[in-house]
């Protein structure tokens, strides 16, 4: 007799959840890292619809909720979290910009720095003024032949 429920029980564990299976008052566990079991109620069961037809993802896998779904769920119901990290994302893409920039920046003054050398070598000066036609046709020859960016 025991044999036979535990067979029963092994058959309803064996089935796959989905939201046409599931009813209203079943506690289902998530499959984060620190699962707890969420409690299936009809508002639920729609979030879940709308993530599915949304998204073409199941909200249910291997008989656990999941995390995509949890994170569709929280971000429908604190719709000012977007709006922060999308702040977020603005601020960190500005400052790669600028990071850019600067390194921009640096390159140039290197190469200004290099041609001013080969400058000083070639013409045995000491002292280059770079705001000169003579130098500012050097450099752009130099840019154009003489320079190769490793």
């Amino acid at each position: 007799m025991a044999k036979k429920l535990k067979q029963a029980n092994q058959k309803k564990d064996n089935e796959k959840l989905t939201i046409n299976n599931i009813s209203v008052g079943m506690k289902i566990p998530d499959s984060t890292n620190n699962p707890q079991d969420w409690e299936i109620t009809n508002d639920l069961v729609k979030q879940m619809r709308r993530y599915e037809q949304e998204s073409n993802k199941s909200a249910i896998w291997r008989n656990k909720i999941t995390g995509n779904f949890l994170y569709f769920k929280y971000v429908e119901e604190h719709p000012k979290f977007i709006k922060e990290k999308k702040k977020l994302e603005k601020n960190e893409i500005e400052t790669e910009i600028k990071e850019l920039e600067e390194k921009e920046v640096d390159v140039e003054e290197n190469m200004l720095l290099d041609c001013i050398e080969d400058y000083k070598t070639k013409y045995g000066v000491k002292n280059v003024n770079i705001n000169t036609k003579k130098f500012k046709t050097f450099y752009a020859d130099w840019k154009e032949f003489g320079y190769q960016e490793k």
